[in-house]
């Protein structure tokens, strides 16, 4: 018998996306989509699931109307400068031995030292793929050093504009930073097991009570 393929799915605005999705992936998963949640809903129960194991949503996705063609070919145009311009940055940043290689050196001498190991990184410089490469190699997370606005940047000295956006998010970057210690305490880490113990350690307690309950009920009566 053939093995059920999890059904997913997955909204995103442009219908090249859609489709791209579907065709590489459709071997592995059954997979509604759709430019809402309730179109892709509807997708995936024509193929006769009722709800999807998963969602996989576009991070920048349009609150209003969809997006014209000529919109979205402006998007595309300035994608591919911003790209370019990535780029050409990281060039720099290699070429000035600024590289992803020093950080993840000083995360295996936490690793090497730790047990286990308890880092984040913070950067200012880090794209999405380098920061979900850090997460999977062990790092409670990835924090974003603030970025002062560009008007900021422009107005004073960059790294005056860099004191006052940090000064501005201290607080939220204190919050992450306390979320991330308390991933390294042993109840964090044992919270989801010892409620599954204490629950069932009282289920117990409740059915040997009610047991007991019913004993004397049928011989008293």
């Amino acid at each position: 018998m053939e093995k059920k393929k999890p059904p997913i799915c997955f909204v995103d605005d442009s219908d090249e996306e859609l489709h791209r999705f579907s065709e590489n992936l459709k071997t592995r998963f059954a997979i509604g989509t759709g430019h809402t949640l309730d179109d892709a809903l509807a997708d995936l129960r024509k193929q006769g699931y009722d709800e999807p194991e998963l969602f996989v949503l576009d991070m920048y996705f349009p609150e209003g109307p969809r997006n014209t063609n000529r919109q979205l070919s402006e998007l595309h145009a300035a994608w591919t400068k911003y790209r370019t311009a990535q780029r050409e940055f990281m060039s720099i940043l290699a070429r000035l031995g600024q590289t992803t290689a020093g950080g993840e050196a000083l995360a295996d001498q936490i690793r090497k030292r730790y047990h286990p190991p308890k880092y984040v990184f913070l950067t200012r410089k880090g794209t999405l793929e380098e920061g979900l490469r850090a997460l999977r190699r062990g790092a409670l997370d990835v924090i974003k050093k603030p970025d002062p606005a560009v008007s900021e940047a422009h107005d004073k000295a960059l790294a005056e504009a860099e004191d006052e956006a940090f000064r501005s998010q201290s607080a939220e970057i204190a919050a992450q930073l306390l979320e991330a210690i308390r991933k390294t305490t042993w109840w964090w880490k044992h919270n989801e097991a010892f409620w599954a113990a204490t629950i069932g350690f009282l289920s117990g307690i409740v059915a040997n009570v009610l047991t007991q309950i019913g004993y004397y009920v049928l011989t008293t009566h």
